[in-house]
């Protein structure tokens, strides 16, 4: 055959899997509400989290004059919107996942404020160019939903320029890790940006001279006003400032003739405390946790920095929030004032669980009092693992039903120590409808490692044969630990203490590991994701009842798959193989966050894998995404879960068949003959074939729950210790091979 069919063949074999899988890179899968139950309470929107450095602003989303909620965490760059559902009675925001999708990729910070006074929130946002930046996008409505287009600058690059002496322009400068003001801080209806300079210290207050040039709101033309706004520098020494004797005054802070350098890493918010119409900003720094209020003694043409609370509010419980606070002013009790919220800023290492803390306004708008209602507002209504989400199907109890296995990165503790665990949610709903209750916060007894091992990501196989299911649990620094299932076919599950270090496998760091036969053997391989973006693969070279692998991997790049895009020097991949079409597919979770799908692995194992979509499903779902399939509603296809690195998991909906995997043979296929079915406990099974047979049972996610050997044209076999639910039964043989469904009541 020539080189040009053999690419035609090609071609016609990809087109007729584009066709079966409808939903590739650009349509986006449903997404699923799926209840939770915690503390003998459902959670209102569990799958909305997890937060880690959320950034908040009032939007109208709909265009129904009311204000509604956006978020944007900055861990991960993920964004939430809430509508306003109007109640003053319980909780006044619902779950509004559909409008994100209206919103701009974002990095790093983002605020909603309306520029252009049409009444509609624009985007204020960190620049998308090599270099610190601001851009600007405007809002508009179409179909009742805010949209958004990007504000075009007449600039080299698309963000906010200001003028230099000698008629030179340069970008107007914030940091990626700071958070500026954006504020009509000169009181004459424009909006303007306060900024920490570039070798930090001093404010400086780019005023917005639009309207004073006669080009009206809607133009944004900034000029360097003030490069000591406030007349106080803030050294990072202490979380008090430096404040200047009297109003246009400096404070000097000059070493050897230059200024003195200190850390990036401040947050700012500006408000109107007293009603005296010039603002007093709110001061966060990356070194410590408390927030430190700066009263403006001077007018809205002179600020002056003439007081501070540097444990404000200190006349209520004063904000503490682990590490680089920001604060935030709305009003998210729907009574009319502004409230303060207070939030860590950091990339990584801030507290992860209660993250949010809530100060409602008792004053007024002229007169603002701040009095402490929480320290989880939002989050108190979802899941949260801390940092990072690792889920997984599993039936803990053999009923019959998909329960849910969490690892997470870990909790937060203070000094850079590690509280890592597994979470374990019961599905008590039915087969059609899950419902997880949260059972044990600490499965398996895992926590015990933290200190020497976190980051855990379980999978689970019968690698002795046994009949049920062992696990084998990926770490952070790339080792693997095993616990073995004692438990029997068809029974609670039952694991020994989980030994660290696996055959003695060591991939690098972040191993994220899954069972599965890939070379269809019959014998249950390893193959591991891991930090630097490459999937590591392990073939089994023992037998049926004792795996045994070697500690290097058989393919270091297995099917030259790299997760790693351009920027960036980690990978993190976490591959999923499945079965689809009698073939095996990849899914692998990346740390951008994107789904990538391959194809072409069956007989492929030292070759390439064949990319089919870069973006499965159009997910936005942070970084570091990591995911599982199974039917959990037994509707026939796998539902996903996707878990992310602010500690949060969705579930969605996906197109692919649930399928039994099988064996490499081209073999001819059973119709196997199964009665009674439904059954109670003794059943029958009929196939063809003469010779000895491999008889399996699966749970309806695919796991191995019974293999045994078998012979004769009539197999029987007692289901009596099995679970209510729905199970697939495998009958392989060197004459053909067969599979059928069974339901167990």
């Amino acid at each position: 055959m020539t080189y040009s069919q053999n690419q035609l063949l090609r071609a016609l074999h990809l087109l007729g899997l584009l066709c079966g899988l409808t939903v590739l890179s650009g349509q986006q899968l449903e997404r699923l509400e799926i209840d939770f139950q915690e503390s003998d309470r459902s959670l209102l929107f569990p799958l909305a989290g997890g937060l880690n450095s959320p950034q908040f602003s009032a939007v109208d989303l709909d265009n129904d004059g009311r204000m509604d909620l956006h978020v944007f965490d900055r861990v991960g760059n993920k964004q939430l919107t809430f509508l306003n559902n109007g109640s003053t009675i319980e909780f006044p925001y619902t779950y509004a996942p559909a409008y994100i999708q209206s919103f701009p990729d974002i990095t790093n910070w983002m605020l909603l404020r309306d520029y252009n006074g049409d009444g509609i929130m624009d985007i204020f946002a960190y620049g998308d160019q090599v270099f610190d930046a601001v851009m600007v996008f405007t809002g508009y409505y179409e179909a009742g939903q805010i949209h958004f287009r990007r504000f075009t600058f007449n600039a080299p690059k698309n963000v906010i320029y200001t003028s230099l002496p000698g008629g030179n322009k340069t970008q107007l400068y914030v940091s990626m890790i700071d958070y500026p003001a954006v504020d009509d801080v000169d009181c004459d209806g424009d909006l303007d940006i306060l900024t920490f300079n570039l070798v930090g210290g001093y404010v400086e207050f780019y005023k917005n001279q639009s309207v004073e040039n006669g080009f009206g709101r809607d133009s944004l033309i900034y000029r360097l006003e003030d490069n000591c706004w406030g007349g106080f520098y803030e050294s990072g020494v202490s979380n008090e400032v430096e404040l200047a004797a009297q109003p246009g005054d400096c404070v000097n802070n000059l070493i050897a003739g230059g200024l003195e350098v200190r850390h990036t890493g401040s947050t700012l918010l500006t408000f109107d405390v007293d009603g005296d119409m010039n603002k007093e900003l709110l001061l966060g720094d990356i070194s410590f946790d408390q927030i430190n209020l700066l009263h403006n003694g001077g007018d809205c043409n002179t600020a002056w920095m003439n007081d501070q609370d540097p444990d404000f509010p200190g006349y209520d419980l004063s904000a503490e929030v682990p590490v680089f606070p920001a604060a935030f002013y709305l009003d998210v009790d729907q009574d009319g004032l502004r409230d303060l919220l207070v939030a860590p800023n950091a990339d990584l290492g801030g507290v992860d669980k209660e993250v949010v803390w809530w100060y409602k306004n008792v004053g007024t708008d002229d007169q603002v009092e701040f009095q402490f209602q929480q320290k989880d507002f939002l989050v108190e209504h979802m899941l949260d693992f801390g940092t990072g989400a690792r889920p997984v199907f599993v039936d803990y109890n053999a009923d019959g039903l998909q329960d849910l296995l969490v690892g997470n990165f870990s909790l937060y503790e203070p000094f850079g120590l590690k509280n890592a665990r597994l979470f374990l949610y019961e599905n008590t709903g039915t087969q059609e409808q899950a419902v997880y209750t949260l059972v044990d916060d600490d499965y398996l007894h895992l926590n015990q490692f933290s200190q020497s091992a976190y980051a855990f990501t379980p999978t689970f196989g019968d690698l002795d044969a046994d009949g049920d299911l062992d696990a084998v649990i990926g770490e952070q620094f790339g080792r693997l630990f095993y616990a073995e299932n004692t438990a029997g076919p068809g029974q609670p599950w039952t694991f020994s203490t989980p030994v660290y270090d696996y055959m003695g496998i060591q991939i690098g760091q972040a191993s994220v590991p899954q069972i599965i036969d890939l070379d269809r053997d019959g014998l249950l391989d390893l193959v591991v994701g891991e930090r630097n973006g490459n999937i590591n693969y392990f073939r089994n070279k023992g037998s049926v009842t004792e795996a045994s692998f070697s500690s290097d991997p058989d393919e270091m790049v297995l099917g030259g798959v790299d997760a790693r895009v351009p920027g960036y020097t980690t990978g993190y991949s976490s591959p999923r193989f499945f079965e689809e079409a009698g073939r095996y597919l990849m899914l692998m979770g990346t740390e951008v966050g994107r789904l990538e799908l391959y194809d072409n692995i069956d007989g492929n194992l030292n070759g390439d894998f064949t990319l089919l979509a870069e973006t499965y499903g159009a997910l936005k779902e942070g970084i570091r995404t990591h995911f599982d399939l199974a039917d959990i509603d037994n509707d026939g296809l796998l539902e996903m879960v996707v878990g992310n690195f602010s500690g949060g998991i969705r579930f969605y909906q996906t197109d692919f068949p649930f399928v039994v995997a099988v064996r490499n043979e081209d073999l001819p296929s059973w119709e196997l003959e199964i009665y009674p079915n439904p059954t109670a406990g003794l059943l029958r099974v009929k196939c063809p074939g003469t010779g000895q047979k491999q008889l399996k049972v699966f749970s309806s996610q695919g796991q191995c729950l019974y293999n045994t050997a078998v012979n004769g044209l009539e197999i029987e076999v007692d289901s009596e210790d099995w679970s209510a639910g729905v199970y697939w039964i495998q009958v392989l043989s060197d004459e053909g091979r067969g599979t059928g469904k069974v339901i167990k009541y």
